[in-house]
């Protein structure tokens, strides 16, 4: 699959992993029980010194994660809106690609090796309670690596996710990405290929399930996925 191709795929799964908050949705109320949690602390000196002690513990990661993420979207955003034109020059777009490999390929593998070295520094699954955006942004850097990391993100992400505690879409698209990378059916159907400039789909683990496994996650429908995804990638989808 061409650069492009993985660079549109990148952004357009990225948003697609991110689903909408919706500040106006009522807050349902919570059955008092005996095991109910303590009230939250309403003084102020309490919430300076939390506010102070995650400053302490979360500025400087959240902030290096922020300008990872920002160059890296940054780079795909320079490349699609020079090969998506349609008035370049003949062979234009296959010699634009060829030159930003290098480019590419160490801002993802700088990323990369520094999110797969979060994974030894910390529990992710301690993370991802404390931080949970900041646990999605490292998985989304993660995937970018080979399958081994792919595969060790897989086994930290997954029980979260199925349990409700994870990004279902970044978990969804992870799973698939091992899936069809170990030659396995992938389950939500979120991976496809180029093929004489067709988007051809891996084959289903179960297709008459697909959808209600895609719903389970927050996911829409497979058919309007791969509608959306036509309507993106248009005629780009070549090698």
């Amino acid at each position: 699959m061409s650069v492009f191709i993985l660079a549109a795929m990148l952004v357009l799964q990225d948003a697609d992993a991110q689903p909408p908050i919706d500040d106006a949705a009522p807050t349902p109320e919570l059955e008092v029980t005996d095991d109910a949690q303590p009230a939250l602390p309403t003084d102020a000196p309490t919430l300076i010194a939390e506010f102070d002690a995650a400053y302490e513990q979360w500025g400087d990661l959240v902030a290096e994660m922020a300008a990872r993420k920002a160059r890296d979207r940054y780079i795909r955003q320079l490349l699609l809106s020079r090969i998506s034109r349609t008035d370049l020059d003949a062979g234009a777009r296959p010699e634009i690609i060829a030159e930003t490999t290098d480019t590419f390929d160490a801002i993802d593998g700088d990323n990369t090796e520094w999110a797969i070295g979060l994974l030894d520094q910390y529990d992710f699954a301690a993370l991802n309670a404390a931080m949970p955006s900041l646990a999605s942004d490292i998985a989304a850097l993660v995937q970018h690596g080979d399958l081994t990391a792919q595969q060790r993100l897989l086994t930290l992400v997954e029980p979260l996710a199925l349990a409700g505690e994870f990004n279902g879409q970044r978990y969804a698209l992870l799973y698939d990405r091992v899936a069809v990378a170990e030659g396995r059916p992938q389950r939500y159907g979120s991976q496809f290929r180029c093929e004489d400039g067709e988007q051809v789909y891996p084959p289903l683990e179960d297709p008459e399930s697909v959808d209600a496994m895609r719903a389970e996650l927050g996911m829409e429908p497979l058919a309007a996925y791969r509608e959306t995804s036509t309507e993106f990638y248009g005629s780009s989808c070549s090698r």
